[in-house]
């Protein structure tokens, strides 16, 4: 088990001028990390839209990226499907369309009287009548392939940035089909994995739950959610892997001929997620002076500030040596030749997270060092020249260990164990998340509903001891999370 670092007991200034809130109120501190740290911009004139700026464009390419190598790794193949979906393809599967229908943007062709077409709120109603056309024999089985695209859902609820949108960005959906039941569920831990592993990049402990079985899609056998607890003590839903089953091939008559002539449905797996990895890296690795990036996925690894008097000239040569000898060993680096103060560039990148500064003056100059700042602690640091790629890729190690170390120990202070049920409530007013025992039936998780806001977000996965529901008293052993969501 790895050791958290500690900070700097160094005294630290106040919160940086150009935030002016502190994370503890953290609607505010979320939004205004957004729009500082220059991700997106937040006033185009279309609620739930908003436009993505250069360096948010490049965090959130940095993870697509990330996605993009693992399921490319695991043999699943990127397409893409048009964003606008017939309706006679929407209404093929009439539940997956009663679903939709009050949150659907309805597209009109020139002159049409009637709306004929949606844009896709989801993948399925696009691709899987394409499925029905491609798949006729055994031999085209597995179809395992992935899409990134925007989808759009008319949301009815107050929209936030990233979190709530009605153009859903960044959003990859995997959708497979495969002869039998063991191929879709060898599948769908496939997913669970490679989900695993992007978490890992974020620096990120994953919290995975079996959703209600009545939560899942109409007829589909069951999904896995992932969770990230917000600082507020909230649970966000971030990605899910369906099983299927063969409801939705049923729909859309995707049958193959088998060894015997005879024709069968496929079994059928969908993951999907997108912008909200951002979002879950903002608010638990952030700070009151602003983000602060894993390493694995920064687009600036490593910043570079000239401390300079009056003549930049005297200094640049070895800031331009040590960004080369940095940049040839596969790090990304930048130099902030800006005349700003030194004061002001430390500002503007503690908001913008990147991981590591390293300033460069006479002294550094003169006797042949840099000193490195870690942004997640503040730590300064000599590092002679002739050292510096190795000690830099450690510090940046560390850096991303210890974030990851930072939130697992946020969460272990945040979940508490309940087991008695005047207590859920005040338990998860002071900000917390409440474990439960809990008998699996719909009738208990809907008494939850009692307290405004409140609801059972799923089951932990695995035996869990035994214990009584906190609601109706049965015994069970299994445990779910009980908290405000988003």
């Amino acid at each position: 088990m790895l050791k958290e670092e500690k900070e700097d007991e160094t005294p630290k200034n106040e919160l940086p001028k150009d935030l002016g809130v502190g994370k503890a109120d953290f609607s505010i501190w979320y939004n205004r990390i957004v729009q500082l740290a220059d991700l997106v911009e937040k006033r185009y004139n279309v609620a739930g839209m908003f436009v993505w700026k250069p360096y948010g464009f490049r965090v959130m390419r940095n993870i697509k990226k990330l996605w993009d190598r693992l399921f490319t790794e695991s043999g699943i193949e990127e397409m893409y499907f048009p964003l606008i979906v017939p309706i006679e393809y929407a209404q093929m599967n009439k539940s997956w369309f009663d679903g939709f229908q009050d949150e659907v943007f309805w597209v009109k062709g020139r002159g049409d009287e009637e709306a004929t077409h949606i844009l896709r709120p989801t993948g399925e109603p696009a691709m899987y009548p394409m499925f029905a056309i491609w798949i006729r024999s055994k031999k085209d089985l597995p179809l395992r392939i992935y899409e990134t695209v925007s989808s759009f859902r008319y949301e009815t609820k107050h929209t936030r940035t990233l979190i709530r949108d009605r153009e859903i960005t960044f959003w990859y959906e995997i959708h497979t089909a495969h002869a039998t039941k063991e191929e879709s569920e060898e599948e769908l831990k496939e997913h669970i994995r490679i989900n695993e592993e992007i978490w890992k990049a974020l620096a990120l402990p994953t919290i995975k739950m079996e959703k209600p079985q009545w939560e899942v899609f109409p007829g589909a056998v069951g999904a896995i959610e992932f969770y990230n607890i917000m600082p507020n003590g909230r649970m966000l839903e971030n990605g899910s892997c369906n099983n299927l089953g063969q409801a939705y091939a049923k729909k859309f008559e995707i049958t193959y001929m088998d060894e015997n002539n005879q024709q069968q449905y496929v079994w059928q797996t969908c993951t999907g997620n997108g912008a909200r990895y951002l979002v879950a890296v903002i608010a638990l690795h952030g700070d009151d002076k602003g983000l602060i990036l894993p390493p694995k996925i920064a687009p600036i690894q490593i910043i570079i500030i000239p401390i300079f008097k009056e003549d930049l000239s005297e200094i640049l040569p070895t800031c331009e040596e040590v960004m080369r000898i940095l940049q040839d060993a596969g790090l990304e680096v930048k130099i902030d030749q800006d005349m700003k103060t030194p004061g002001e560039k430390f500002y503007i990148w503690e908001i913008k997270g990147v991981p590591l500064r390293i300033e460069i003056g006479p002294k550094e100059v003169a006797s042949k060092f840099i000193t490195a700042v870690r942004r997640d602690l503040g730590k300064r640091e000599k590092i002679e020249m002739k050292d510096m790629v190795t000690k830099v890729n450690i510090l940046l190690d560390q850096i991303q260990n210890n974030l990851l170390i930072k939130v697992q120990k946020f969460y272990e202070e945040i979940i508490v164990e309940i087991d008695n049920f005047n207590e859920l409530e005040s338990t998860i007013n002071e900000g917390k998340v409440a474990v439960i025992h809990w008998c699996r039936s719909g009738e208990c998780a809907d008494d939850l509903k009692k307290f405004e806001g409140i609801e059972l977000v799923g089951s932990l996965l695995g035996n869990q001891e035994l214990g009584s529901c906190i609601i109706c008293g049965k015994s069970t052993k299994t445990m779910s999370y009980v908290a405000r969501t988003y």
